[in-house]
């Protein structure tokens, strides 16, 4: 890729803004991996006075699951101080309710700025999110430490003119104690559940990111109708999954406050590890909670009893020192495991059936797009279009019900597992018209595995009845991973997308090695969804996402900046390799983040000037000291 000068122009690389998107409830991502069983729990311990007692040890602390007792495997004080050898980054979230009082969002707004203005720092990072009432979650700014970044954000989100939710106007504790319940029936139900959602929602978009993660929830603190309690759990227990503590903070509630049964807010924070802050003194308040996040304790146990597969356990945390307070979550959830069906009969069936001669009578594509997630350790996204034409459905309680069981397996050349991916898929319909127009189209399916570089050869089978032939089919294709040891300029395999929409997801835009778990493809702002085919048809949209890899010791000064990454993309006729589009070198610019050593990069493909036919997509990134690293990936147009 010599000349980073050029400045061809057929192709210009896709510019994707970030959007103030609009998430929608997510099945969360979870934390702890079962295979593992250990259990790790944060706790921080305070004094009367709100100080951190940092003389604890392993011995002060007891632990609870589920009523019983368990034996503390691990511990370990989590500091700055301390561990200077282990220096981590630590994670605020700011998000700010709308539907406030104008009055209440200006001041909060304000005392946001002061807080980032003394606290934001190189291994601080900040987001600043809002509830809509009109839209759900907003992000006006993604983790950065840029302080200037996140002040421009705050004042961006204005304060709306809220006053409050619909029936929380006026003297609203007056209003509970003399008509009681039915003044908080008055509220409107849809506004709170809406909240609830938000917050759920931005937790869970936190999941994938490491370790302990602050939630600041600025509010007027809103009363707890009855029927909330069920929206409550589940914001907790999003938040719980996601290992994120919610810190309720704002002015000191009118009419002199509710109880914590009665809050919401308060509820949030006793139910995740955090602190409701409820004082005039807003600024020292908010202190206390980032120096929260770099001073705590890390326990870690095994239960006694394996825990059922994406199950939930009530947890409990107390110190054996008298004046001493404790805030841990309260519960923790297991996750579903990349390998859902290890040792089942029915997983077992599947390889088998996988590796025979046995075509099947159900069909699907597939692509196997790769990331590095750490040196020699990738994260495969395994994509799949299922034409499940021959599922089988059964009607049970009214509905009509079917499962499509799949397996998946990366053999080495010497025939060896590298890695495996199972999953059970339920599907459920009202009708038979519902079901019959299911069975005609693809159905999408998502997946994620980890393994070491090297070449494979993915298999998977699917089946909708292992008892029985009907509802099989299989399909594979190699899976090539060049190694990568971190200390070079590296880039990703090539992820093929239809499907390019705004996301709010603010684990996306950080470094895949400060990350944990499965996590979308979002570059700017906007997410990419892996097609599981390589066909196209003219005319309709295309895309496709990378990710470049910056040496991990790779670093830059205002003398001495680093120099600029280019990127190449090429069409060739696969036949010939004659180019038959070339966008040049174009400057990465606006995708390179400071201290992200991962570029994402989302480009559009030019479909709508390309005749049908069979093409190479080659994609090349280089800094413009050092030759270009290439991949290349295959597709058709129809």
């Amino acid at each position: 890729m010599a000349g980073i000068a050029d400045k061809l122009k057929l192709l210009p690389l896709l510019c994707v803004g970030l959007f103030p998107a609009h998430a929608q409830d997510a099945a969360p991502v979870l934390t702890l991996h079962s295979e593992t069983r250990v259990v790790l729990v944060d706790a921080v311990a305070v004094d009367k006075k709100g100080k951190f007692i940092r003389d604890l040890a392993q011995g002060d602390f007891r632990i609870w699951e589920d009523g019983k007792e368990q034996k503390i495997g691990n511990f370990s004080l989590e500091s700055s101080g301390v561990n200077t050898e282990r220096p981590g980054k630590h994670y605020i979230a700011m998000f700010f309710d709308t539907s406030a009082r104008q009055a209440s969002q200006i001041a909060a707004r304000q005392e946001a700025a002061r807080f980032v203005d003394g606290f934001a720092s190189p291994d601080r990072y900040m987001a600043v999110t809002s509830y809509n009432p009109h839209g759900g979650l907003d992000v006006a700014q993604n983790f950065t430490a840029d302080r200037d970044q996140l002040k421009k954000a705050l004042g961006r989100a204005s304060a709306s003119s809220g006053t409050g939710f619909p029936a929380l106007s006026g003297s609203l504790a007056a209003r509970i104690a003399r008509d009681g319940e039915a003044a908080a029936r008055a509220v409107d139900i849809n506004a709170y559940r809406n909240l609830l959602s938000s917050l759920r929602n931005l937790a869970s978009s936190l999941a994938p990111i490491r370790g302990r993660k602050a939630l600041i929830f600025f509010t007027d603190g809103t009363p707890l109708p009855s029927e909330f309690g069920a929206d409550i759990q589940l914001t907790i227990n999003a938040a719980n999954k996601a290992n994120v503590a919610i810190y309720s903070v704002g002015p000191p509630p009118a009419g002199g406050g509710f109880s914590p049964d009665q809050n919401i807010s308060r509820s949030l924070s006793d139910g995740t590890g955090g602190l409701a802050l409820f004082t005039n003194d807003l600024a020292n308040g908010l202190g206390d909670i980032a120096r929260e996040q770099e001073e705590y304790y890390l326990l870690s146990y095994t239960p006694a009893v394996e825990s059922p597969e994406d199950s939930c356990h009530e947890l409990k945390v107390k110190v054996d020192r008298a004046g001493l307070e404790v805030r841990a979550r309260k519960s923790y959830c297991t996750s579903k495991p990349a390998d859902l069906l290890s040792g089942k009969p029915v997983g077992k069936d599947l390889e088998a059936r996988a590796a025979s001669a046995a075509s099947g009578n159900m069909s699907a594509k597939m692509q196997l797009p790769w990331f590095y997630s750490a040196p020699n350790v990738a994260s495969v996204h395994l994509a799949m279009d299922i034409v499940p034409s021959a599922m089988k459905f059964q009607k049970g309680k009214g509905k009509f019900q079917g499962e499509l069981d799949l397996a998946g397996v990366a053999y080495r050349p010497d025939g060896t597992v590298a890695a495996r991916v199972s999953d059970a898929l339920n599907v459920e319909f009202e009708s038979q018209q519902q079901v019959d127009a299911f069975l005609k189209t693809p159905y999408h399916y998502q997946n994620q595995f980890y393994t070491a570089p090297g070449q494979y050869v993915f298999r998977v089978a699917f089946s909708s009845d292992s008892s029985e032939a009907r509802g099989f089919g299989k399909v594979e294709m190699p899976l090539v991973i060049p190694p990568w040891n971190g200390q070079t300029f590296s880039i990703s395999g090539l992820a093929l997308s239809h499907d390019v929409h705004p996301e709010a997801d603010l684990a996306a835009g950080l470094d895949a090695s400060l990350l944990e778990g499965p996590r979308p493809l979002v570059s700017r702002g906007a997410e990419a969804v892996p097609t599981g085919t390589a066909h196209f048809h003219s005319g309709e949209p295309a895309y496709v996402y990378f990710e470049a890899y910056e040496p991990l010791l790779m670093s830059a000064t205002p003398d001495s900046p680093l120099p600029g990454v280019g990127i190449r993309i090429r069409v060739l006729d696969r036949a010939t390799g004659a180019p038959k589009q070339d966008t040049g070198v174009k400057m990465a610019g606006i995708y390179e983040r400071p201290g992200n050593l991962t570029i994402p990069i989302i480009s559009q493909l030019p479909i709508a000037s390309l005749p049908p036919g069979a093409y190479r997509l080659e994609v090349g990134v280089s800094r413009d000291t050092g030759d270009p690293v290439v991949r290349t990936i295959d597709f058709d147009i129809n």
